[in-house]
């Protein structure tokens, strides 16, 4: 993927799609004529009514989930190129966003920052986290870590202050010079865990997380935060 010269800033985005379960082949290929470095996958079902999910295009029973990490100036050709690709713009074919990260470990943002600048040399950083400014009261706390490993990061979480959190099951891809830069497997089965919390406890759930579940860990957890711009229930009970 060529990348702008005048690219200086990463700001990480999270790029979300979903797509019909056919459609993974070819998303697959797409992300890797893109030179996407790492994606994750899972499968899920839709519980809107049957109108909405026409209007969403997410007719069917089994969708697919893909979630990528890219820099930010990347983002919009990303979208662009799935569009093209999947026709996105029709209904029944999909829906694809795009999400600010505000905290990321610091391997992973490092891996982001050389690919866009072509590897060109960068001082790592010595902090766990790369942190943005957030403005909302809450958080959305997101670890993916290998098989067998989500309890351990919702133990982690729960000492941090956190209540609780949601699992998932999916897969983690990446190409092999991620695989190289973050010392993972190319494709590992993975389990997501979703953690709510303020915004005040975001670092110390984090830290948790990267300390008992991360990168350098069994579990090889890459963990990130989304900030919540709005949210209905969270104020009349605990987060979780």
């Amino acid at each position: 993927m060529k990348i702008p010269e005048t690219a200086n800033r990463i700001e990480p985005r999270l790029v979300l799609t979903v797509t019909r379960e056919e459609d993974e082949r070819g998303l697959e290929e797409l992300l890797a004529e893109l030179q996407i470095p790492i994606f994750y996958q899972c499968r899920g079902k839709g519980t809107a009514t049957s109108e909405m999910l026409d209007i969403f295009g997410l007719s069917g029973t089994t969708r697919l989930i893909t979630i990528n990490l890219v820099p930010k100036f990347l983002a919009g050709s990303l979208l662009e190129a799935l569009e093209r690709r999947f026709s996105l713009r029709r209904r029944g074919t999909g829906i694809s966003l795009t999400l600010p990260i505000t905290a990321l470990q610091s391997p992973v943002l490092e891996m982001l920052k050389e690919e866009a600048a072509e590897n060109r040399p960068q001082e790592r950083r010595q902090q766990d986290m790369a942190c943005s400014q957030e403005t909302g009261n809450y958080t959305v706390i997101w670890a993916s870590v290998a098989c067998g490993y989500a309890d351990d990061a919702v133990d982690a979480a729960r000492a941090a202050g956190a209540t609780g959190g949601t699992i998932l099951k999916g897969r983690r891809k990446n190409t092999p010079w991620a695989s190289m830069h973050l010392g993972v497997c190319a494709q590992e089965e993975q389990e997501f865990v979703m953690v709510v919390v303020p915004r005040e406890q975001k670092q110390a759930v984090m830290s948790a997380l990267a300390g008992a579940c991360g990168l350098a860990s069994p579990a090889h957890g890459l963990v990130l935060s989304l900030p919540v711009e709005d949210a209905v229930g969270l104020a009349e009970r605990e987060p979780h």
